[in-house]
């Protein structure tokens, strides 16, 4: 949970430069919020806060939008520790990945706070949005938009090199493909993260994109774009891959990987909503005991075959 941490600094200080102090202020409150809520329930098994509840913190403040209010981000935070995990038993026995089931709660009831408006961010370049408390301040704040969200609308696609730098507007954390790149690749380098689903994630989203973009269904400045933005890769290397609530076995993680593919790009494509992958993990998750024990079981009645067929030779 340590190296999570570790690999969350990039894209908090993404936060920071691009949308201003108040998202350092943010990730404080969630951390905050979450020791108190998770020290609640750990008093009464006289067990210690994990760090894992920090991790949650870190996480859900990078993939909420900057200017989120306080009282939202409280409630957000305090449901992700409260029944995303502690009413399942706590740490390790999550079904789902709690940073992101809390988001999808404040998504559901707080949809203005969460999708209505986005602060600009600060241009690339000097010293960013370091000299400002947040960019929500700004005038044209109300007018912004996320990528994903100006595609859907048939505006104006941002260029590759601001998608990968930088200096678009969205959730805190997710706006510069690169610096979600160089946390993700030390959790992959050192194995923290699943290489196998951060691989079958990307890899088949990838894939589907290309073949969409192959039959006329969208272009392929869209298809770069679904890659490099919405998020995509900081759910791809720091979401999918929770130990707990995704699939064991390797098998599982390939089969868990292109599913939450294929949701992805149904969702963002078909449906009414930018986004989707935050939809699709938790998909993802909530199959993940079945698709392990469905590859468990192929496994067993192989290895009976092969053990009956060797026994009539």
């Amino acid at each position: 949970m340590r190296r999570v941490l570790i690999a969350s600094i990039p894209p908090a200080i993404g936060a920071v430069y691009f949308f201003g102090w108040r998202s350092l202020v943010s990730l404080l409150v969630c951390c905050l919020t979450a020791f108190i809520v998770e020290h609640l329930f750990c008093r009464k098994r006289g067990q210690p806060v994990t760090e894992a509840a920090f991790v949650t913190a870190v996480l859900f403040s990078l993939v909420i939008p900057p200017h989120t209010p306080w009282h939202v981000q409280i409630i957000g935070v305090s449901f992700a520790i409260m029944f995303s995990k502690e009413v399942f038993g706590g740490f390790g026995k999550n079904f789902f990945n709690p940073a992101l089931a809390g988001r999808c709660f404040v998504y559901i009831s707080f949809p203005v706070a969460l999708t209505a408006k986005w602060p600009p961010s600060a241009p690339l370049g000097g010293w960013g949005a370091l000299g400002q408390w947040s960019t929500g301040t700004n005038t044209d704040a109300i007018t912004s938009v996320t990528p994903m969200a100006a595609m859907k609308a048939g505006g104006d696609i941002p260029a590759a090199f601001d998608l990968f730098f930088g200096g678009i507007s969205g959730s805190a954390g997710v706006t510069s493909a690169m610096l979600i790149l160089i946390g993700g690749l030390y959790l992959y380098y050192t194995k923290t993260a699943s290489r196998t689903t951060i691989l079958s994630v990307v890899i088949s989203y990838a894939v589907l994109n290309q073949i969409l973009a192959s039959a006329g269904v969208v272009n392929m400045d869209y298809a770069w774009t679904a890659l490099l933005g919405g998020g995509f890769l900081f759910g791809a290397f720091y979401m999918a891959t929770d130990p707990v609530s995704s699939p064991r076995t390797n098998w599982g993680r390939i089969y868990y990987g292109i599913i939450i593919a294929l949701c992805t790009t149904v969702i963002r494509n078909f449906s009414i909503f930018n986004g989707g992958l935050m939809f699709s993990i938790l998909l993802g998750n909530m199959f993940a005991p079945i698709i392990d024990y469905g590859v468990k079981s192929y496994g067993k009645r192989k290895k009976a075959k092969l053990a009956a067929a060797g026994g009539e030779s």
